[in-house]
């Protein structure tokens, strides 16, 4: 069969409402990455996922084909790491919490690898406050790499090490509609983390994203779909979360009352015309920034703990 025949074969099956199995998931990206489908079959691809919804095993497949396909210039350091990469998508224009828990994490003592990049909706992108607080995201991969056994953590530029999909960017935001890939960021950080705090804005993508770290030998993890469609935990009300534990999956749900703190509302952790992402991030890391802005980081670092408890064991 033709690789023309597999894309029509394949296009067909998710037309129809079909699930992919792990051989033909990851034979599609692997002709994704060697740019053997066109413009318009992508489209038409990607159109079908939306609305069919992606399975976590071919959410799985395609993240592990590309992650294959992605070579580390030097070695892994042999180190437990967590990364706190989301969705993203929510809309929701709170500041960058993902990346306040991620450098609190790493003052906590967690191995903090991660993955990122600009914004793809109204929500500033980890790259984009990394970027303006100086970060160099051109820096080499071996610095990059290097850095996490240094310092405790690092930052992957999603482009940086995906470059075979590139070329998909301009047809993906012509398209205008969150895709396939969207899902895929949070699971092909290149140092294969050991934990992951995945947040997702949709609450029908709680379950796919959990199967797919899981068959991807994630130890432990979190995915968090937030009170009023945040992709972090939020303070406002219940926060819906699956848990992954070493093969195990569970759900449950967790409200900051329940914890004896006070409720605080979505909007009281949005940027406004008069603050800005790298401001906020500057005074919570300085213990300066309002109570509600302190409590999520908080509340969503407490997860990132929980998921790297077993980091002295690796």
């Amino acid at each position: 069969m033709s690789s023309q025949q597999e894309i029509t074969s394949i296009l067909d099956k998710l037309v129809d409402g079909n699930d992919l199995n792990e051989l033909s998931a990851r034979r599609l990206m692997n002709l994704w990455l060697t740019n053997e489908i066109q413009p318009v079959q992508t489209g038409a691809l990607l159109a079908g996922f939306r609305a069919k919804g992606a399975t976590g095993i071919e959410l799985a497949s395609m993240a592990k084909e590309l992650l294959d396909f992605c070579k580390l210039p030097i070695q892994r350091p042999e180190l437990y790491m967590l990364d706190t990469c989301g969705t993203g998508g929510d809309g929701a224009n709170t500041f960058n919490i993902s990346t306040a828990v991620a450098f609190v994490s790493s003052c906590c003592g967690v191995n903090i690898a991660k993955h990122g990049n600009r914004s793809a909706s109204g929500k500033v992108g980890s790259a984009d406050v990394l970027s303006n607080l100086g970060l160099n995201l051109n820096a080499s991969l071996e610095k990059v790499i290097l850095a996490v056994e240094e310092i405790g953590i690092t930052f992957l530029f999603a482009p940086a090490w995906h470059k075979s999909l590139i070329n998909l960017a301009p047809l993906r935001k012509n398209l205008g509609i969150r895709t396939i890939f969207n899902q895929l960021g949070p699971l092909v950080n290149p140092l294969r983390p050991n934990a992951q705090v995945l947040g997702v804005a949709s609450e029908d993508l709680l379950y796919p994203m959990a199967v797919a770290l899981d068959k991807m030998g994630m130890k432990r993890a979190i995915v968090i779909h937030g009170y009023g469609s945040l992709d972090e935990a939020s303070l406002e009300g219940d926060n819906k979360l699956i848990f992954v534990d070493n093969g195990q999956i569970t759900r449950s749900s967790i409200n900051i009352s329940d914890f004896g703190y006070k409720n605080f509302e979505n909007n009281n952790l949005t940027v406004t015309d008069d603050t800005s992402n790298e401001e906020i991030l500057e005074l919570v890391l300085k213990g300066k920034a309002y109570e509600s802005q302190v409590n999520v980081v908080a509340l969503n670092t407490a997860l990132v703990l929980w998921a790297a408890r077993e980091r002295r064991k690796y």
